[in-house]
């Protein structure tokens, strides 16, 4: 009887050390929900094929070299190894996130396509490079999910080309007969392998509208839980010179006025016929104004059109989390640093947590249709720019001189522009209100020759109009000010903040200002709440949710 009385006396204390060691604010509240993010979110193998494999597969991209190379390094033991690119990922981000085998995961190791892309679209996984992955079209399908869903992902995407196996072998173009077999066939093979998601891309027949929007309406027929994907496979920069892309650009960076409309013009009829729009290629540095811009003006074109095609922002994180748009990853954390080559200058390797912040925040305000908002932007565009030298970029014809990007200084979608004030340059601001209620607010970093990546610091100001619903806020601020309607006394209430990379919300109410209808959020307040868990070492901008609470103070 004494053992047990020792025992429990023991544990006792034991309880009451540890919940007296709690850190003081830290509360047993969990903003996020424990579900599944909706959003068609992935993290896409390519950029680990070309910088997360060895010195050479680097140089050979910055090279521009042919994409047989780096199709060969998508093989099982790259991605699922015991070091395999999988891995390298923690478990909370992964199980938010489709993971996507670009180009090369059914392209045997040793083809050399250049010159034959009938070769490409077989839809058969390559057995030599995925030898777990054996028999027919489908059971090898099933086996590559199986591998995924085994590895904690949300679920399997494939690279698609924009044509099907065999067309145009010996110049002979493949009868619509044909084509809508084979299509029906790997359709319901993905269907039947649980397969999520498809990136049309590349192939011959990338510029054939009706060809694109008939794979979307066989989809919809055979696989309506399928994510069609299309994009214009247009250059890296906008409104800039391409070798495939339109010889008409004036350099001044307007994804607008690029090609006189022609490009956005072209852009809206693809994004209509797709389930998912991708805003396609970058560079590296100006990423930002030139992604930012891309979204914001199809924004605007779709705006309050009815529109459901989800815009994919591709590898900006926080551009997604705010303006609802579905993100496709390409960075990792194994990315392979090379003397002189300066292709990841603000350390995107080493920036991950913003990516689970992200898909966190899709679990509470998943990506949403483009034309299902009013949608504003500025009519002050903000100018950033790069100078590119050797080992920059893959973009190697802009290598020796400066590019001039631009972007809205401020986007909105459902509420009013945010009010910025700021001394100097200031970020890019802007927000949304989700259709189910819940806002983002956030800012982004600029870019110039001479001071590289830069944060400025504004005040911020926006205008809600409920208290009930949660609130995203990304990026730094100098202070950020949530306005309600005037019938609302804030002081009633408690306030809460949560790192959305972490599991516990923080009591915030003494570390903000409140005034009746308005909370005033420090700057330094937001970079300790939203950084509250971030991974050692991690770069990544702040990302928190804030929660206003009924229960009385």
């Amino acid at each position: 009887m004494n053992y047990v009385y020792g025992r429990l006396r023991t544990l006792l204390i034991l309880i009451f050390v540890i919940t007296s060691c709690r850190p003081s604010g830290i509360m047993d509240i969990n903003l996020v929900p424990d579900q599944l993010n909706l959003s068609p979110d992935y993290w896409c193998t390519w950029g680990a094929q070309n910088y997360a494999t060895d010195t050479l597969s680097v140089k050979h991209s910055l090279a521009l070299g042919g994409h047989s190379v780096t199709a060969g390094y998508l093989t099982e033991e790259n991605v699922f190894g015991e070091n395999g690119w999988s891995r390298a990922f923690p478990d909370m981000l992964r199980k938010d996130l489709i993971l996507l085998f670009d180009l090369g995961w059914d392209v045997p190791g040793m083809l050399k396509f250049e010159n034959a892309q009938w070769n490409l679209g077989s839809m058969m996984v390559a057995e030599d490079k995925f030898p777990s992955c054996t028999g027919s079209m489908e059971e090898r399908l099933v086996k590559l999910n199986e591998l995924v869903m085994a590895d904690g992902w949300k679920g399997t995407g494939l690279w698609v080309p924009s044509h099907p196996y065999g067309d145009r072998k010996n110049g002979v173009i493949m009868p619509d007969e044909s084509v809508k077999n084979y299509y029906t066939k790997a359709l319901s093979a993905s269907k039947n392998s649980g397969i999520k998601y498809w990136k049309i891309d590349y192939g011959f027949r990338g510029g054939d509208l009706k060809f694109r929007e008939s794979l979307t309406r066989m989809a919809e027929q055979i696989y309506p839980g399928l994510y069609v994907e299309h994009g214009r496979g247009g250059g890296p920069l906008n409104d800039e010179e391409c070798p495939w892309d339109t010889p008409n650009y004036h350099k001044i960076g307007s994804y607008r006025t690029w090609d006189e409309g022609k490009v956005l013009q072209t852009v809206v009829e693809i994004a209509r016929i797709s389930n998912v729009f991708r805003t396609y290629d970058i560079t590296q540095q100006l990423s930002i104004p030139t992604t930012l811009d891309r979204v914001a003006q199809i924004l605007s074109e779709l705006s309050g059109s009815g529109e459901k095609v989800i815009i994919n922002c591709e590898d900006e994180p926080y551009i997604g989390a705010v303006l609802g748009c579905a993100v496709g990853i390409m960075r990792h954390p194994n990315m392979v640093q090379v003397p002189g080559y300066e292709y990841d200058p603000f350390g995107f390797k080493h920036r991950i947590d913003e990516v689970t912040r992200t898909v966190r925040w899709h679990r509470i305000a998943p990506a949403y249709g483009a034309g299902l908002s009013d949608n504003i932007l500025d009519s002050v565009m903000l100018k950033d720019s790069w100078n590119f030298r050797e080992g920059d970029a893959w973009a190697t014809w802009v290598t020796g001189r400066e590019v001039i990007q631009i972007a809205p200084a401020r986007v909105a979608r459902g509420m009013s522009l945010p009010e910025v004030t700021c001394e100097g340059e200031p970020p890019y601001v802007i927000c949304s209100k989700h259709p189910d209620g819940a806002v983002a607010i956030g800012t982004l970093a600029r870019i110039s020759s001479e001071r590289t990546i830069y944060y400025p610091l504004a005040d911020v100001a926006v205008h809600l109009d409920d208290i009930n619903f949660p609130v995203g806020i990304f990026g730094r601020f100098k202070s950020l000010t949530l306005i309600f309607p005037d019938r609302e006394n804030l002081s009633k209430y408690k306030i809460y903040g949560q790192d959305l990379a972490g599991d516990s919300a923080i009591d915030i109410t003494d570390m903000v200002d409140v005034e009746q209808n308005r909370i005033l959020i420090p700057g330094d307040v937001i970079n300790k709440t939203g950084l509250a868990a971030a991974s050692e070492g991690d770069l990544s901008e702040p990302g928190m949710v804030l929660k206003v609470k009924a229960n009385k103070r």
